[in-house]
């Protein structure tokens, strides 16, 4: 794809011909009230954060560009995987 070019010649390459992954966050959220008396009521919620669990690395240090590093190319930072949470409340 590439072919090497005289030393001190710029390259034929157009800058950021590549693209990472993109951000893909869905957070997804159920509500479930239900009465048990006139004046008591329960109500259940179940929340899930970046339900569908993508890889999204933020920032420009999210993957290691310094060539002279032993971590070259390698993921070093990334946002949460999928997070979940499961409440109750009760209304009296």
């Amino acid at each position: 794809m590439f072919t090497p070019d005289a030393l001190g010649t710029p390259g034929d390459s157009s800058r950021r011909f590549f693209y990472g992954p993109g951000i893909d966050n869905f957070d997804l959220a159920l509500h479930k009230t239900t009465k048990i008396t006139e004046g008591k009521s329960v109500e259940i919620r179940l929340e899930t954060f970046n339900t569908f669990n993508h890889a999204q690395f933020y920032g420009v240090n999210a993957v290691d560009g310094n060539i002279d590093s032993p971590t070259f190319g390698r993921v070093l930072q990334a946002a949460p995987p999928r997070i979940m949470q499961v409440a109750a409340k009760l209304y009296f």
